[in-house]
């Protein structure tokens, strides 16, 4: 794996699924800048609310062929087999997935992060423990500032 920093504010990002691991990688994507479109028929309430307050474009129904076109980013964000296989089955040469069901079928991760106004801390354990990764942030947290961790 290659760590890099990306401006997803300018790129089309796809998110597959409404529930809770859905929410949370919307609410990091729409911190760094991007307008995800989110296609799932049910949704969190706080889905539903950045829908309103149009910071994510809602299409509320299944997936379908065709609702990657142009996307550079997708993410899987269901536990349905059959719908992560269709949108698996249509990632193009020029599109990066993230499949949060299985790490292995993913051309990206996400690392945990710490943010602070002048500065990023990342940690990854390359997809295989994530709880250890926030753990490793949480102690190195307590380290820049034992105050506020």
């Amino acid at each position: 794996m290659y760590p890099m920093m990306v401006d997803i504010s300018k790129r089309k990002v796809v998110v597959v699924g409404g529930g809770r691991i859905a929410t949370r990688k919307l609410q990091e994507l729409i911190r760094c800048g991007a307008q995800p479109t989110v296609v799932a028929p049910a949704v969190s309430p706080e889905i539903l609310e950045w829908a309103e307050s149009s910071k994510v474009l809602l299409d509320r129904r299944a997936y379908k062929s065709g609702d990657l076109d142009d996307a550079t980013f997708i993410f899987i964000c269901t536990d349905d087999p059959a719908t992560n296989k269709a949108v698996r089955s249509e990632i193009g040469p020029n599109q990066f997935l993230n499949d949060t069901t299985d790490r292995n079928n993913s051309d990206f991760i996400n690392l945990a992060t710490l943010r602070q106004h002048d500065y990023l801390v990342a940690v990854s354990t390359y997809g295989n423990d994530p709880r250890k990764a926030k753990q490793i942030l949480h102690e190195i947290a307590e380290i820049i500032n034992p105050t506020q961790a």
